[in-house]
């Protein structure tokens, strides 16, 4: 039942055509563990959610970065939930070693570093007794290729690392060696010392990446983009802003180079993680706000506030109590979902959420498809804060999308 769930989630054109041809690869490609972290920058996320202790938060986990940061502003509840039950596993995984293991430097090991001499035994003693029956079975299998080539997947702790695993994880590894290949080196970005010098680095050692035959030819493939979790329907989006003769590798390429130029790389762990496939161990200032030490006490306290579902986001709020929910984080969700997917959502959040509840949300390209997509009756309970969205699109160091939008629910 998960599975024909996630399928008809990702599908939304018939399998004889082109696209559902190619919605079908993403489905069987996306039903795996494809993130290791999450893409969606915090701090936009809280300044538009407005978080306070009467706060019901419902969000996407994707790699349950945030779910965790979010509880760091002690609302009083945060649901995390995701159609993808790997994504789930790995965060259940989260929450059991920060319950459980013994220090702060056991749970960076497993989560900023993503690997140590300690998490085996840490893993079977603090937190294996702790999982579920699913997510233990998880952690100690693998698929037949990944179990002869790395073993159990609790070992991505003690070889490579977590960053280097997962779907997103191999797409970044295989860019990088082609990048090395070609003569580039995106790491060297994060050796400046100021915005001048990072975008001098990037000029010298990212930018003509995308000028390579190789990249010009299979970065425009949709196929191409499942590496990063874009879906064939996602990837048309992405090609809504293409005017003025540019190309779709134009657009990979300005939103790199915002990652690389645009915000201080001492703290901005996404590009750590784009350019490195790791964050910054040294200082440890561009890593999440969950794996800063001075944090984690506070992340112990709210652990208890945490939950994870598998399943729907539109499934769970329309079968919750009226009130149950007033924050949602719908990630890049809209961009998955046809228009009768996008009314039942939010025809259920107008239905069972109270008024001034807060919704945000990320698109491929620039424009929100909630404003095209609903009827105008249902359209009409929602505020869009389109200054405020853009506002805060131009602070999202993750770079990777064209829109951030926020809404909030009316009165009937």
């Amino acid at each position: 039942m998960r599975e024909a769930t996630l399928h008809s989630a990702v599908r939304n054109e018939k399998l004889s055509t082109k696209q559902g041809f190619l919605q079908k690869l993403f489905a069987v490609w996306f039903d795996a563990f494809v993130y290791n972290q999450i893409w969606e920058d915090p701090r936009v996320d809280l300044q538009a959610l407005k978080l306070d202790r009467d706060s019901h938060v419902l969000t996407i986990s994707s790699g349950g970065c945030n779910a965790l940061n979010y509880i760091l502003e002690s609302p009083k509840s945060v649901t995390a939930v995701d159609l993808n039950r790997y994504h789930i596993y790995l965060l259940n995984l989260k929450i059991a070693a920060l319950r459980h293991l013994p220090a702060f430097d056991n749970f960076f090991d497993f989560f900023g570093r993503g690997k140590g001499t300690n998490t085996g035994p840490d893993y079977l003693r603090c937190i294996a007794p702790n999982l579920d029956r699913e997510t233990r079975e998880f952690w100690e299998s693998n698929t037949f290729g990944g179990g002869f080539l790395y073993g159990q997947r609790i070992s991505f702790f003690r070889n490579a690392g977590l960053y280097d695993h997962s779907r997103n994880g191999y797409f970044l590894r295989f860019f990088h060696r082609i990048a090395k290949l070609i003569g580039c080196d995106p790491e060297q970005v994060l050796k400046a010392s100021s915005l001048e010098e990072q975008r001098q680095l990037y000029e010298k050692h990212i930018d003509p990446f995308f000028d390579t035959f190789f990249i010009r030819t299979v970065g425009k493939l949709p196929i191409t983009m499942f590496g990063l979790g874009i879906p064939p329907q996602q990837y048309d989006e992405l090609k809504t802003g293409l005017g003025d003769g540019k190309t779709i590798i134009d657009i990979y390429r300005e939103r790199v180079r915002r990652l690389a130029c645009n915000f201080p790389i001492d703290e901005n762990y996404f590009a750590w993680q784009a350019f490195a496939r790791r964050y910054d161990l040294e200082n440890r200032k561009a890593v999440p706000e969950y794996l800063k030490n001075e944090n984690y006490e506070k992340l112990k306290a709210n652990a208890d506030r945490l939950a994870t579902v598998i399943g729907s986001a539109t499934d769970v709020i329309k079968n919750s109590e009226t009130g149950t929910f007033n924050r949602f984080v719908f990630l890049d969700a809209q961009d998955w979902m046809n228009a009768d997917q996008m009314t039942e959502l939010w025809s259920a959040v107008a239905e069972k959420a109270e008024p001034g509840s807060r919704i945000i949300f990320r698109t491929a390209g620039a424009a929100s498809p909630v404003e095209k997509c609903l009827p105008k009756e249902l359209l009409s309970r929602f505020t869009y804060h389109r200054a405020i969205s853009e506002e805060l699109f131009a602070q999202d160091r993750s770079s990777i999308y064209g829109g951030f939008h926020l809404y909030s629910l009316e009165r009937s």
